[in-house]
């Protein structure tokens, strides 16, 4: 089986070499000529501040590290979302690069413009303070103008969560505040009607008096609760006020997006492609000297002549060279 294999291979080495050139070489080519260039339009934001930033120490105990960071989670957040989704696209022309089956459907051609967004537009926190927003497509304008898309509609959407987010917070600290008066006052009550009930309390007596001293720091605890949360409440009015609800607040633009004027590199893609034909390549070769080995019908030693003829072999001539055997042949011819 070895010497057959061996005279496949080194009988036939130029069928062989084509084979394992040509099935690279065409995978290659399909990816070069078939597969389209692809623009990627990038922007850059400079984040000034975490978007959870607001009454941090008093609302939260894990905070992100930078401010970049928040506002890419916040904004990848948005991209997930459908509203989001449909308000860049509106400001696009993403509809119409869709097959018209789909877009005569809006139900499935909405479900095609959210899956292309949510899954293709890239947000990346670089550094403490960079945002990075880029989506790549085979149209460079619609790929900047998606990237504009999302950038427009972040600073919306920003202001309306700031807003959200503001109001959450008033409201949670007027309802604490609301009832740490209701505790502070029922406490100030339960002191003054001890007082009144025991009128022999004075001066240093008070001192003394245990049910009095109790009552007196539950007043001065509960009065000390509401004075805490009434700071708490107006340092964030205070900050919402300085803050503001502008998207200049949040972050600026470095970076504009552009149309891209040269597509992306394909040699991450070239590679995958010559390494797939290149495994192909083998395989066939492979399969070929299967082929060839299979249908090899030759004599190469005893074992294969009794295949062939029920005659028993009495000898066996040794393997000869080139230059022997035309020798060998006129010692014939004289006999």
């Amino acid at each position: 089986m070895v010497v057959r294999t061996l005279e496949a291979i080194f009988h036939r080495p130029l069928r062989l070499l084509i084979l394992f050139v040509l099935v690279p070489l065409i995978s290659i080519g399909i990816v070069y000529f078939v597969v389209p260039h692809i623009y990627k339009s990038t922007a850059t934001l400079w984040a000034l501040q975490p978007f959870e930033s607001i009454g941090l120490a008093t609302t939260a105990s894990n905070v992100p590290v930078t401010p970049a960071q928040t506002q890419a989670d916040a904004l990848s957040d948005l991209l997930q979302t459908r509203a989001f989704a449909l308000a860049v696209a509106d400001e696009t022309n993403l509809a119409a690069t869709l097959d018209q089956s789909v877009r005569s459907d809006p139900l499935r051609r909405n479900d095609a413009i959210v899956q292309e967004i949510s899954q293709h537009v890239q947000v990346q926190a670089q550094g403490t303070n960079l945002l990075v927003i880029s989506y790549a497509n085979r149209n460079p304008q619609l790929a900047q103008q998606v990237v504009a898309g999302v950038i427009h509609n972040y600073s919306v959407q920003i202001q309306n969560l700031f807003l959200v987010q503001a109001q959450g917070l008033l409201s949670n600290y007027q309802t604490q505040l609301a009832q740490a008066k209701q505790d502070a006052q029922a406490a100030a009550v339960a002191e003054s009607k001890y007082l009144l009930a025991h009128p022999n309390l004075t001066g240093n007596n008070l001192l003394s008096d245990a049910q009095y001293a109790l009552l007196h720091a539950q007043t001065q605890q509960a009065q000390t609760k509401e004075q805490d949360i009434q700071t708490h409440l107006d340092n964030i009015e205070q900050e919402i006020a300085a803050q503001g609800i502008t998207p200049d607040s949040f972050f600026k633009v470095v970076d504009y997006p552009v149309a891209p004027g040269l597509p992306e590199s394909r040699s991450r893609d070239l590679i995958i492609a010559g390494g797939i034909g290149l495994c192909v390549a083998i395989i066939a070769c492979a399969l070929y000297v299967v082929i060839l080995v299979r249908r090899d019908h030759a004599v190469y030693n005893a074992r294969d002549l009794q295949k062939v003829t029920a005659y028993p072999v009495i000898m066996q001539v040794p393997r000869l060279t080139s230059k022997t055997v035309p020798l060998l042949i006129k010692e014939i011819d004289r006999a």
